[in-house]
């Protein structure tokens, strides 16, 4: 039966016993840095959570501050037109806002995801097919 190494000399022990007992070192270390990393991982997560869930309560809460001022806006405007008029009015401009910003938006997206990978894959298909021919 082996002893650990802190109990007997380097020296004393056959290159055998000794790769034996580097191999077994290792192996715990991996082991522990394995888990160290999960437990990171874990707390990581649990503050990630946290932080998602405030900024959707301050998402929400935005959204309602939003609409009131949309609605302070159309009365203030009703003060001057009628009623359904300054809501027209309002809702137009927004949805005006939204389709400038909904086009620009939609010109942005990738027509052909992943086209670097893509080009790549196929460069190293001809290769092949170069090599084996």
């Amino acid at each position: 039966m082996l002893t650990p190494l802190d109990e007997r000399s380097p020296r004393s022990l056959s290159t055998r016993a000794l790769i034996g007992e580097i191999i077994a070192k290792a192996s715990l270390l991996v082991k522990t840095e394995v888990e160290l990393a999960k437990a990171e991982i874990r707390e990581d997560l649990r503050a990630e959570l946290g932080m998602a869930k405030a900024l959707g309560i301050a998402a929400v809460l935005a959204l309602l501050a939003l609409n009131a001022f949309v609605v302070a806006g159309i009365l203030a405007l009703a003060a001057v037109l009628p009623g359904w008029a300054a809501g027209l009015i309002v809702g137009g401009a927004l949805l005006a806002v939204a389709a400038v910003l909904g086009f620009i938006g939609w010109r942005r997206h990738v027509a052909t995801p992943l086209d670097v990978t893509r080009r790549s894959l196929k460069e190293d298909l001809r290769w092949m097919k170069e090599r084996a021919a």
